[in-house]
């Protein structure tokens, strides 16, 4: 049997053979070798040759929020792993106005024709924070509580109060969580100042926040305690029941006014006479209490201290 002379002319550059051949014989075989090996290099390099690289891959360059969404500007940017034949849709964008969805789709083709690949990346953009407006307080006469009140935003998915205060009795932390729009403290020590911030949430993870300080009053809740005034203030309290009357007391070092007024308030004159001795207001801080007042005025019954408060008073 006689064997294919072609592989032997192969590995001997074509002169196997033909050591005796003609020179135009010789060169077709060299030819021949020649155009096999760039046949192969072609098939090496060629677009859509087997690999595992992808044909086109997406970055996206953004600042993640929450439950898919972005909150910064967002651009797109598509890359391939070789030349392409064609492609539609692959140019680089950059999105700045909120959207609640928008799609890009890009599509291409290897320059061989051989593979054709599309991605799809569908991008949420909110950079717009939610609001919170009309935060309140209003402190709770005689019942150690502060009620907060607000307004949200309609794009707020979640309300978030946090409270911190120096009080021993007033830790400070979350102390609600929810949809709501209002919220009630108790169990506050009287005396004591808190600050509340009100966080709104929207469905992206965008926070607004409003910070409020108050202070929980007690039974005594005019003037609100350590408040400062600068003209004679009207003292209120809590009314206590079966009272017909109330003894209030000004202390300043020692007791400097005690009174008897027949309803919850009593207004502290401009100036006054106590034991013989003439006063009035000046700069600095006093205390005062209450008592209740049962039956006759002369019988002289009074129940337990109702409480203390104190205001600082700083004239003009």
């Amino acid at each position: 049997m006689r064997r294919n002379p072609i592989p032997e002319l192969l590995r001997h550059g074509g002169r196997a053979g033909f050591a005796g051949g003609s020179a135009a014989a010789r060169a077709f075989v060299r030819r021949g070798v020649i155009l096999g090996a760039l046949a192969a290099a072609m098939l090496v390099v060629a677009p859509g040759a087997a690999g595992d690289a992808p044909l086109i891959s997406l970055t996206v360059y953004g600042t993640p929020g929450t439950n898919g969404w972005y909150v910064s500007d967002v651009t797109l940017n598509w890359t391939f792993s070789g030349p392409l034949y064609s492609s539609t849709g692959c140019s680089g964008v950059t999105l700045t106005a909120d959207t609640p969805g928008t799609t890009f789709t890009c599509t291409a083709t290897s320059l061989d024709r051989s593979t054709t690949m599309s991605i799809s990346k569908t991008i949420k953009l909110d950079k717009t924070p939610p609001a919170v407006t009309k935060l309140a307080v209003k402190a709770g006469a005689g019942a150690r509580t502060i009620d907060l009140t607000w307004v949200a935003s309609t794009d707020t998915q979640l309300v978030q109060v946090t409270r911190t205060s120096k009080a021993a009795a007033g830790k400070s932390g979350l102390v609600f969580s929810g949809t709501g729009k209002s919220f009630r403290d108790t169990r506050l020590k009287v005396g004591a100042r808190y600050h509340y911030t009100v966080t709104a949430i929207d469905q992206a993870g965008n926070r607004a926040a409003k910070t409020i300080a108050a202070t929980a009053p007690g039974t005594l809740f005019a003037p609100m305690p350590g408040e400062r005034v600068s003209t004679p203030p009207m003292l209120r309290w809590t009314p206590a029941k079966g009272a017909q009357y109330y003894n209030v007391q000004l202390v300043r070092g020692k007791k400097i006014l005690s009174a008897w007024p027949g309803t919850n308030h009593f207004r502290i004159p401009r100036s006054w006479v106590y034991q013989g001795h003439r006063y009035r207001l000046h700069r600095g801080v006093y205390r005062w209490y209450v008592w209740p007042g049962f039956g006759t005025f002369s019988a002289s019954k009074y129940g337990n201290v109702l409480g203390g408060s104190s205001f600082m008073f700083s004239s003009g």
